[in-house]
């Protein structure tokens, strides 16, 4: 058989062998159809472009791509979204198999060994066969992976991987705001645009000449994905638990640590690898006129905002410590309005007419010493996000933590990217330095 039509045969056996049987939200679920839909019509443009192909072989083709395209459409029809137990479950399920190196387990929940470095294993490259182990789907002969005793690190099964995001983005004030990009490499280039207008010209007479222009070429700056690996501590106590037991435990342990670590990378990291909005370069500042977070005023937040260009505020949020919106709620203004107003009929609490967000990680009131940040007027949008989707679970056991307590750790490892753009549409409100 051609060597390249047996490699795509390969791989829409894997994606039939991938279909899921649930979802994480009906978003997710429309998306994964609309991706198979999109691998299918490129796999048939190719097999069309080929050359060399026989006629049994296209037949053959057109047969693999059929039967696919069936099983997607049964899927269309049952695949329901989990409910929390369901998905508790299921997690569980999958730590416990991770947790005793349940290989057979894993492959059925279709989760996938991970042997790359930089450039992680793509789980759509392999799947499960019962009594072959792991198939490299790119192998035309189907030959199983190596040796696999060494082996203990996996990316979970992708719904698995929604479930844990969307969890822990209930939790973050940034993950629903700022822009996401999905990333299948380790870096994007992208084009800073500071607000500048196109330059343009009236032509008054037919057969004009045109005048030249000198193009200004946009700043070019990279978005680039690094790993963050978390360390959950887990006991031998925990397999004896039931598997939803086990999987709402880590599902609260990932949220709450992952959604504080994405919003702090948002708001207030000023270490490598990424810049948060207090520390973003050519950010605005605004400073009080005292130390004391006290003395904040109303024209303090007017006075912020109208450092932001106007075409850009009407996108700008205020972020702030829930203790410093607790300062703020009795400050007026000279006709006796007060600075914030509260949220009625679903809508969210205004600051000067802006919706203000509670976000944790910045400084809460009594850390108000002289020039530290009191609140950031932002777009949340000039914050991009760099997704790449995978994570990983492995088992530490050979600690110090593990002989001396008996306690183990289960890591987590997921590749994220974080730019702030556009600084100079950013206001940060300070109080006055010392």
């Amino acid at each position: 058989m051609n060597e390249k039509i047996a490699l795509l045969e390969k791989k829409l056996e894997g994606m039939k062998n991938m279909i899921p049987k649930a979802g994480a939200s009906d978003e997710q679920i429309a998306r994964y159809f609309s991706e198979q839909d999109t691998i299918i019509e490129d796999i048939t443009k190719a097999v069309i472009d080929m050359h060399g192909v026989t006629t049994s072989e296209m037949e053959s083709m057109k047969d693999t791509i059929k039967s696919l395209k069936d099983e997607l459409k049964k899927a269309d029809k049952s695949i329901t979204v989990m409910d929390e137990k369901e998905a508790a479950y299921g997690i569980g399920k999958m730590l416990a198999a991770l947790w005793t190196n349940n290989r057979q387990t894993l492959g059925e929940m279709k989760c996938c060994p991970n042997f790359g470095m930089d450039k992680w294993t793509n789980i759509k490259d392999y799947s499960w066969i019962t009594g072959k182990g792991f198939i490299r789907s790119k192998d035309a002969l189907g030959d199983p992976i190596g040796n696999m005793e060494s082996n203990d690190q996996y990316l979970i099964n992708p719904v698995y991987s929604e479930i844990l995001i969307e969890a822990a983005a209930e939790e973050s004030c940034m993950m629903k705001l700022v822009s996401e990009r999905r990333m299948t490499g380790p870096s994007l280039f992208l084009d800073e645009d500071e607000g500048s207008l196109v330059k343009m010209t009236w032509n008054t007479n037919y057969g004009q000449q045109i005048k030249s222009v000198t193009a200004t070429s946009p700043s070019r700056v990279e978005l680039k994905a690094y790993t963050l690996a978390g360390f959950i501590s887990w006991y031998d106590e925990f397999e004896e638990d039931a598997f939803v037991d086990i999987g709402r435990r880590f599902i609260k342990k990932f949220k709450a640590s992952y959604a504080h670590e994405f919003d702090t990378q948002c708001l207030t990291a000023k270490a490598t690898p990424f810049t948060g909005a207090l520390n973003a370069k050519n950010v605005n500042v605004q400073s009080i006129s005292s130390t004391d977070g006290s003395k904040l005023s109303y024209e303090d937040f007017r006075k912020a905002e109208m450092l932001v260009p106007s075409a850009e505020r009407a996108k700008c949020k205020w972020f702030l410590n829930d203790t410093v919106l607790n300062e703020i709620t009795n400050i007026k203004d000279s006709n006796g309005k007060p600075l914030w107003r509260q949220p009625w009929e679903k809508m969210p609490g205004v600051i000067d007419g802006y919706e203000g967000i509670v976000c944790s990680v910045l400084p809460q009131f009594t850390d108000l010493k002289a020039d530290t940040p009191i609140a950031v007027f932002m777009n949340p949008e000039r914050i991009i996000h760099g997704n790449r989707k995978e994570i990983e679970l492995k088992r530490f056991s050979d600690t110090t933590e593990s002989l001396e307590y008996g306690q183990e750790f289960l890591r987590f490892r997921k590749r994220d990217g974080f730019l702030t753009t556009m600084g100079k549409s950013m206001a940060v409100l300070k109080t006055a330095k010392s």
